[in-house]
């Protein structure tokens, strides 16, 4: 794995003892979980505030937490300390963090909730208009934004460079990205927790009235005010976890991409680990994919 340091300096592969990048449909898509072996002259660069760069993608990271490890290894002449750090893409990072000051907007595109948020990406493709969206001081707009898309029934991916929404849906229809034989995995079947935690929605009219979502199956239940049919009906629409793979390392394959089963019905990526582990301490190398696949529950 290909890390760089924010003055474009290449971290040694040798230095870098783990190395786990996951891609999954949160509003901060892109996350790093590291260690990496340190001098001195490396210590400032990884402290947090700081930038990674993914090499292939050149993403860029911006470090939340940096943790010194305290056992210390010797190096030839020299004793290298290692650092233990967690990154976010950087473009959007601060939706993560605990707002001072209330968001309250109304009838405004997504990329506006991201930018009102302190977020530097430009546009989102895909964008749509969002009716009501309130982040009050303390809270998260991370996970409100979460609730947004929910509401409408879709998710929020990075690849290419770009943020892009996508309705659940749509992502069944989109061109395979790789195939994998049905054996190469581990089937997950939930009913029993589906019951449990895909809930049905229900809302009120402006008489009073009672408005209900999908209601057919025997689940849970939750109220959530002011939301017309459809919304309430997109809010029990989820990809829900059926298979779980470990294949060679494809850096490529992020979350919202399809995955097509030999000899069953397409997958969709909820969650990509790449992972690399150096060696360096004597305990073995190894680089893979991890992968979460799902399909849509409607």
């Amino acid at each position: 794995m290909i890390l760089y340091l924010n003055n474009g300096n290449q971290i040694r592969g040798d230095l870098i003892k783990s190395a786990v990048v996951r891609s999954d449909m949160s509003p901060i898509p892109v996350t790093l979980e590291a260690e990496i072996r340190i001098d001195e002259d490396m210590a400032d660069r990884l402290a947090e505030g700081e930038i990674i760069t993914l090499g292939g993608q050149g993403d860029e990271l911006r470090i939340i937490k940096s943790t010194k490890v305290l056992n210390r290894v010797s190096q030839g002449r020299r004793e290298m300390d290692a650092i233990q750090i967690t990154a976010l893409l950087n473009a959007c990072h601060t939706v993560s963090f605990v707002r001072g000051r209330a968001i309250i907007k109304e009838n405004v595109s997504l990329s506006s909730l991201y930018r009102a948020a302190g977020a530097s990406i430009k546009s989102v493709d895909g964008d749509f208009p969002v009716p009501r969206f309130y982040c009050l001081a303390g809270d998260t707009p991370s996970f409100h934004i979460n609730r947004v898309l929910q509401e409408e029934g879709g998710i929020v991916r990075w690849k290419d460079g770009r943020l892009a929404f996508f309705r659940l849906a749509d992502l069944f229809s989109q061109e395979a990205e790789m195939d994998l034989p049905d054996n190469a995995s581990d089937d997950i079947d939930s009913g029993f927790i589906e019951r449990h935690e895909i809930p049905w929605f229900y809302s009120l009219k402006d008489d009073a009235s009672f408005v209900f979502g999908d209601r057919q199956d025997a689940r849970s239940v939750r109220y959530a005010p002011f939301k017309n049919i459809q919304r309430l009906r997109n809010m029990s629409t989820c990809l829900v976890q059926r298979k779980t793979s470990k294949i060679n390392l494809a850096a490529g394959i992020v979350a919202g991409d399809l995955v097509n089963i030999v000899g069953a019905d397409p997958l969709c990526v909820i969650t990509a680990a790449h992972a690399f582990f150096s060696g360096t301490d004597g305990s073995g190398s190894d680089q893979y994919t991890k992968l979460w696949l799902g399909d849509l529950q409607e």
